[in-house]
């Protein structure tokens, strides 16, 4: 039978565990009925063995392919751990047995394991069933001196306070130790993200070298053209072109060397990145219409070498989108509150898979026209300024991008 489980999972060690405590207990039943002479109920304490050996089984074939269980399936299983040791102490002398303390394994088990509610249903459980021994079982036991009626008492006072100690602080060290888990985790997320970005930057610097080259040669070859055919329709076709792969390779040149210096960044109006946004748009998609509404007075927001670069891509994302679905309108809505500003870019689009909007923009992920890598870049320019940036799909179709940045000032 093969065993999806490891050993080292929660699964794996409670039934390692309860394999060991059902071998413990057939040995020292056999020791207290051979060695010891005993006055032991054989026949029930055999059986409630047996049926505990037959649950073990039974739960290892269920979750032979389960390489974990949920926390219900978990609870269930330290209850019916409960469950088979108060039956059988319950044969052994109920509450006065010096083993009854093994109720308290169940309750730290589940503090490590399990969420406080189940936690917290276990550790009544525990209590109810050793309340059961000291009532039930063990209370016939008090005529015989009432030193040990006492003493039975000191011991579920006792149990109760070990229970409540030990599993609040078990419980409160395992979130501690999750939280610092969680925190370590999303820093390692971020320290990934930002090799990825180091190394899509460079390798954005590098094309860019090697591109410099050649559109400079093309540049006098087309001058030499204009010179000797000035009127022929492909060279003057070609001016165009080249002239905006120069300014594209300046402009990136440019925002190099701003992001190379520290501490240069400055206020921006909100204003003219409306602006900006409007006049890059009508020159990369004349033929989209961006239909711009500022509805609260303009605010200076914190500024960055890449923040309208970034902003850029979420419009012609949209763009991109609206050309897919043969549409044609762009609405973008601009607004403060509560000492931050809001873009809204609207598109009309058929929207972004529900499974691929947790992740788009915070790592690379495929998409009908490449990686992401435009989304990967806006989400790291606005965490750097404080923002954030917000997809989602519109009931009516298309996608909501919400850019959130903070005032300088508020």
């Amino acid at each position: 039978m093969v065993i999806a489980f490891s050993p080292q999972s929660a699964l794996g060690q409670l039934l390692l565990l309860r394999s060991i405590a059902i071998v413990l207990q057939l040995l020292l039943v056999l020791i207290s009925i051979l060695l010891l002479d005993k006055d032991i109920p054989h026949k029930p304490v055999f059986t409630i063995i047996a049926l505990e050996s037959a649950f073990q089984l039974l739960s290892i074939f269920v979750y032979r392919r389960s390489r974990e269980i949920s926390e219900k399936a978990m609870t269930l299983q330290l209850v019916a751990d409960i469950l088979f040791l108060s039956v059988l102490l319950s044969f052994l002398g109920g509450a006065s047995n010096a083993f009854v303390s093994l109720l308290l394994l169940p309750c730290i088990i589940a503090a490590v394991t399990v969420s406080i509610g189940y936690v917290l249903f276990v550790s009544i459980s525990a209590l109810a069933a050793y309340g059961y021994l000291y009532i039930a079982v063990s209370m016939p036991m008090h005529h015989h001196g009432m030193h040990m009626g006492e003493h039975l008492l000191g011991m579920f006072v006792n149990f109760v306070f070990m229970v409540v100690v030990t599993v609040g602080v078990v419980a409160l060290l395992v979130k501690r130790i999750r939280e610092r888990e969680a925190l370590l985790a999303k820093t390692r997320e971020k320290q990934l993200q930002q090799e990825q970005l180091l190394a899509l930057g460079s390798a954005a610097a590098q094309v860019t070298h090697q591109l410099a080259t050649p559109i400079a040669h093309l540049s006098l070859l087309l001058e030499e053209l204009h010179e000797d055919f000035p009127d022929h329709p492909a060279v003057r076709e070609m001016t165009n072109p080249i002239s905006q792969c120069r300014a594209q390779l300046e402009g990136f040149r440019d925002q190099t060397e701003l992001l190379k210096l520290k501490g240069n960044k400055k206020a921006l109006s909100s204003a003219f990145v409306l602006e900006q946004l409007e006049e890059l748009m009508a020159l990369q998609y004349p033929k989209q219409v961006i239909e711009i509404e500022e509805k609260t007075p303009s605010v200076d927001i914190q500024g960055d070498p890449m923040l309208i670069p970034s902003l850029l891509n979420l419009v012609v994302n949209a763009a991109k989108a609206n050309e897919r679905a043969n549409k044609t309108v762009i609405a973008l809505n601009a607004f403060a509150n509560e000492g931050h500003w809001y873009l809204t870019i609207k598109d009309q689009g058929k929207g972004i898979a529900q499974q691929k909007l947790d992740t788009i923009g915070k790592s690379v992920v495929e998409s009908d026209s490449g990686f992401g890598m435009a989304l990967l870049l806006t989400h790291a320019t606005l965490e750097r300024v404080n923002g954030e940036l917000k997809l989602e799909n519109m009931p009516e179709g298309g996608v909501l991008s919400t850019a959130k940045l903070p005032i300088v000032g508020a």
